[in-house]
Protein backbone atom coordinates (compact mmCIF):
# COMPACT_ATOMS: atom_id res chain seq x y z
CA UNK A 1 0.00 0.00 0.00
CA UNK A 2 1.52 3.52 -0.83
CA UNK A 3 1.90 6.24 2.03
CA UNK A 4 -0.96 8.48 1.92
CA UNK A 5 -0.07 11.53 0.30
CA UNK A 6 0.22 14.91 2.76
CA UNK A 7 -0.19 18.53 2.30
CA UNK A 8 1.54 20.88 3.67
CA UNK A 9 2.33 21.28 7.37
CA UNK A 10 0.48 24.01 9.38
CA UNK A 11 1.95 26.11 11.55
CA UNK A 12 -0.18 28.37 14.23
CA UNK A 13 -1.19 31.84 13.87
CA UNK A 14 2.19 34.01 14.04
CA UNK A 15 1.15 36.50 17.01
CA UNK A 16 4.43 38.97 17.30
CA UNK A 17 2.41 40.92 19.76
CA UNK A 18 2.19 37.48 22.36
CA UNK A 19 6.12 37.29 22.48
CA UNK A 20 8.66 39.25 24.89
CA UNK A 21 12.34 39.86 24.88
CA UNK A 22 14.56 38.68 27.78
CA UNK A 23 17.47 40.86 29.11
CA UNK A 24 20.64 39.84 30.28
CA UNK A 25 19.14 39.06 34.12
CA UNK A 26 16.37 36.95 32.85
CA UNK A 27 13.78 39.79 33.39
CA UNK A 28 10.77 39.73 30.08
CA UNK A 29 9.60 42.63 28.55
CA UNK A 30 6.48 42.30 26.67
CA UNK A 31 7.02 43.14 23.01
CA UNK A 32 3.86 44.77 22.45
CA UNK A 33 4.85 47.24 25.60
CA UNK A 34 8.06 47.91 23.85
CA UNK A 35 6.79 48.86 20.34
CA UNK A 36 4.26 51.27 22.85
CA UNK A 37 7.23 52.94 24.04
CA UNK A 38 9.08 52.77 21.16
CA UNK A 39 6.34 54.39 18.88
CA UNK A 40 7.43 58.46 19.01
CA UNK A 41 10.99 57.72 19.37
CA UNK A 42 12.94 58.61 15.93
CA UNK A 43 13.86 56.10 13.48
CA UNK A 44 17.27 55.76 12.50
CA UNK A 45 19.44 53.51 9.91
CA UNK A 46 21.46 51.28 11.68
CA UNK A 47 24.41 49.37 10.29
CA UNK A 48 24.15 45.72 11.00
CA UNK A 49 28.21 45.69 11.62
CA UNK A 50 27.04 47.40 14.61
CA UNK A 51 25.36 44.51 16.13
CA UNK A 52 26.19 42.03 18.26
CA UNK A 53 25.22 38.96 16.41
CA UNK A 54 26.65 36.45 18.47
CA UNK A 55 23.97 35.69 20.87
CA UNK A 56 22.47 32.64 20.33
CA UNK A 57 18.89 31.73 19.51
CA UNK A 58 16.31 29.17 19.55
CA UNK A 59 18.65 27.10 20.71
CA UNK A 60 16.14 24.37 21.74
CA UNK A 61 14.06 24.54 18.21
CA UNK A 62 13.73 20.86 16.42
CA UNK A 63 13.27 21.19 12.60
CA UNK A 64 9.31 22.06 12.85
CA UNK A 65 10.42 25.38 15.53
CA UNK A 66 13.21 26.41 13.23
CA UNK A 67 10.98 26.12 9.97
CA UNK A 68 8.22 28.31 11.88
CA UNK A 69 11.53 30.70 12.34
CA UNK A 70 12.16 30.88 8.84
CA UNK A 71 8.99 31.52 7.92
CA UNK A 72 8.49 34.25 10.53
CA UNK A 73 11.85 35.34 8.73
CA UNK A 74 10.38 35.46 5.64
CA UNK A 75 7.05 37.31 6.43
CA UNK A 76 9.04 40.01 8.48
CA UNK A 77 8.91 43.14 7.05
CA UNK A 78 11.47 45.48 6.95
CA UNK A 79 9.63 48.38 7.16
CA UNK A 80 9.04 48.58 10.54
CA UNK A 81 11.96 49.66 12.75
CA UNK A 82 13.81 47.24 15.29
CA UNK A 83 13.79 48.07 18.86
CA UNK A 84 17.23 48.14 20.90
CA UNK A 85 16.52 47.87 24.51
CA UNK A 86 18.79 50.68 26.82
CA UNK A 87 21.46 48.52 27.05
CA UNK A 88 21.79 48.07 23.29
CA UNK A 89 20.85 44.41 22.78
CA UNK A 90 18.20 43.42 20.32
CA UNK A 91 14.65 43.47 21.89
CA UNK A 92 12.72 43.07 19.05
CA UNK A 93 13.67 42.55 15.34
CA UNK A 94 15.83 38.87 15.32
CA UNK A 95 13.46 37.86 12.53
CA UNK A 96 14.07 41.33 10.39
CA UNK A 97 17.32 41.42 11.13
CA UNK A 98 18.26 37.81 9.71
CA UNK A 99 16.19 38.79 6.56
CA UNK A 100 18.18 41.76 6.44
CA UNK A 101 21.19 39.91 5.84
CA UNK A 102 20.09 37.21 3.35
CA UNK A 103 19.01 40.14 1.37
CA UNK A 104 22.61 41.38 1.62
CA UNK A 105 21.55 44.51 3.23
CA UNK A 106 24.17 46.88 5.20
CA UNK A 107 21.84 48.67 7.41
CA UNK A 108 18.21 48.68 9.16
CA UNK A 109 15.79 50.74 10.49
CA UNK A 110 16.19 50.86 14.08
CA UNK A 111 14.44 52.50 17.17
CA UNK A 112 16.12 52.65 20.89
CA UNK A 113 14.68 52.66 24.27
CA UNK A 114 17.19 54.44 25.89
CA UNK A 115 15.68 54.38 29.80
CA UNK A 116 15.02 50.24 31.68
CA UNK A 117 11.46 49.69 31.47
CA UNK A 118 9.62 47.42 33.99
CA UNK A 119 9.54 44.32 33.35
CA UNK A 120 5.84 42.01 32.86
CA UNK A 121 4.48 40.37 35.51
CA UNK A 122 4.92 36.66 34.93
CA UNK A 123 2.16 35.41 32.55
CA UNK A 124 1.97 38.89 30.75
CA UNK A 125 4.23 38.20 28.09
Amino acid sequence: MAPKKQGPLKFGAIEPLSEYYEDVDGKRYCVSRLIEEAKNLPVFDLPLAGLDLSQAIWQKADIFGLAYHCKKVNRSDLSFPIILAWDGAIADGRHRIIKALMLGKTTIKAKRITWRLTPCKDGDA
